[in-house]
């Protein structure tokens, strides 16, 4: 064995090196060679080691470089993405306010809106539909503005801007007229639905008139007046089982709160009936309303028959009136409209001499009447008599019965005598045609005074009769007495 301090050989056995007394470890004695390669072996393995730390080590640290660098980059690109859009949206509404676009009115008058002023609000877009007239966003906006304000009527009155327009698309208008129709239906009124969509020119009102409104019902028969009981129908006007028909009798406008029709209506009692019926389809929307008047004069008699017409007439002539069994004929001849307590006609009366006006009517044993019928008569018989004998029949009449004591025309105890001289002609109302004799009295002195009496004389027979009046200023006749 060598010692480690000195080299010198230590002899077997020793514990101390004999030369430098260094203490001797028992210890198995390493061929150089092997320590090298232990020792080799030994520093690769650490030098491994601590290369696959190193890896392990810079790969951490590459990727927290990495994540770190996109996440400062991917800040960036938002930073600058969120900015640019915050100049285009600032750019977009200076423009806007600039120039008063429909973006601007709209803002303005939603933001009046939000601050509770929506007075103002209308206001604005009012301005803007005159600067922007082609806007539908403003138009729109306006008439939701008026429904919440509570004015339904300029609601709709804002979109026909559209609907009477040639400007907007086919798709603007269907909406507008949407939007309309949807105000009159919450208001109820169907009418003015059925008159917008009236214009079978305009290709949209029209389709939509056929989505809508349902047909008017047809009724039949044709109002008129029945003698009988009649049946009425009525129908709908279209094979659709979701289309009801709503009807009244009593002239009211019938909706969908009205009567069902569900079978003919049988109208049998007397009267006169103003059926109303109108279609209801399953928007509820209701159609134009139909109407007819019914009368029914159930047992009324017939008017009478009149053999004779009006006209004129020469000669002496009965008037007859037929009517049917069971009924009885009252008339009268002065203007009046007859009732049973009028003149009876009992026989054929005869028609007077003149001018005559009758009117006839009927009355059954129910107390029910007829019609009136009138007739208008003239008759003039043809003069047998001339002027000169209407005067020679005045003075022998008067001079028969005592008036006076000759032709001369002397009267009994007064000085002169009395001339009689053809006046005219004239007709009394229901006796015919006369003269007129006016009575004058001339003096011992030749003086000439009317006497105030008047005769008629009949132009036909002759007869002779003073000439009055009633309290309506007409002609009667007085009939001539003795003194």
């Amino acid at each position: 064995m060598i010692c480690p301090v000195c080299g010198k050989e230590i002899p077997e056995g020793h514990m101390y090196c004999d030369e430098c007394g260094k203490e001797i470890n028992f210890v198995p004695d390493f061929d150089p060679e092997v320590e090298n390669e232990i020792n080799a072996t030994l520093s690769g393995v650490a030098d491994e080691l601590n290369k696959e730390a190193k890896l392990k080590a810079l790969r951490i640290q590459k990727r927290k470089e990495f994540f770190s660098a996109l996440k400062k980059k991917s800040t960036t690109i938002l930073l600058f993405s969120a900015t640019i859009i915050i100049i285009v949206i600032v750019v977009t509404l200076l423009l806007a306010f600039h120039n008063k676009t429909p973006l601007y009115y709209l803002s303005i008058a939603e933001s009046s809106r939000n601050s509770g002023d929506l007075d103002k609000a209308i206001e604005y877009l009012v301005e803007g539909n005159k600067d922007n007239p082609e806007s539908t966003e403003i138009i729109f906006r306006l008439s939701d503005y008026y429904l919440e304000a509570g004015d339904p009527d300029k609601a709709a009155e804002t979109l026909c801007l559209i609907t009477n327009s040639d400007c907007f698309s086919d798709e603007k208008v269907t909406n507008a007229y949407e939007g309309i129709i949807s105000i009159y239906k919450e208001n109820g009124d169907y009418d003015k639905i059925v008159e917008l969509l009236s214009n079978d020119e305009n290709e949209i009102a029209k389709g939509l008139k056929e989505k809508y409104i349902p047909p008017t019902p047809v009724m039949s028969p044709e109002g008129d007046t029945y003698e009988d009981s009649i049946t009425v129908t009525v129908s709908k006007g279209a094979p659709d089982d979701e289309v009801k028909v709503y009807y009244t009798v009593n002239g009211d406008n019938p909706d969908n709160s009205g009567i069902p029709y569900e079978k003919e209506i049988v109208l049998d009692a007397e009267g006169e009936y103003k059926i109303k019926a109108v279609s209801v389809n399953k928007y509820g929307f209701l159609s134009a309303v139909a109407e007819n008047t019914y009368t029914i004069e159930a047992g009324t008699p017939d008017e009478p028959i009149i053999m004779e017409a009006s006209g004129e007439y020469s000669q002496n002539t009965m008037i007859v009136a037929v009517t049917e069994p069971g009924t009885s004929i009252f008339y009268t001849t002065d203007g009046s409209d007859p009732t049973m307590d009028s003149k009876q006609y009992i026989s054929p009366i005869s028609m007077p001499v003149g001018t005559s006006h009758f009117k006839f009517i009927a009355y059954n044993n129910e107390g029910l009447c007829s019609e009136i019928v009138e007739r208008d008569y003239h008759l003039v018989f043809a003069r047998l008599v001339t002027k000169e004998q209407a005067v020679n029949s005045v003075v022998s009449t008067l001079v028969r019965l005592n008036y006076l004591l000759d032709e001369t025309g002397k009267e009994i105890g007064v000085p002169g005598h009395n001339e009689y001289v053809y006046r005219s002609e004239i007709e009394v109302e229901g006796a015919g045609e006369y003269y007129v004799i006016d009575e004058i009295r001339v003096g011992n002195d030749g003086s000439r005074n009317p006497s105030g009496r008047i005769y008629a004389v009949n132009t036909h027979d002759g007869t002779v009769n003073r000439l009055g009046y009633d309290s309506g200023g007409k002609y009667i006749l007085i009939t001539i007495s003795n003194r």
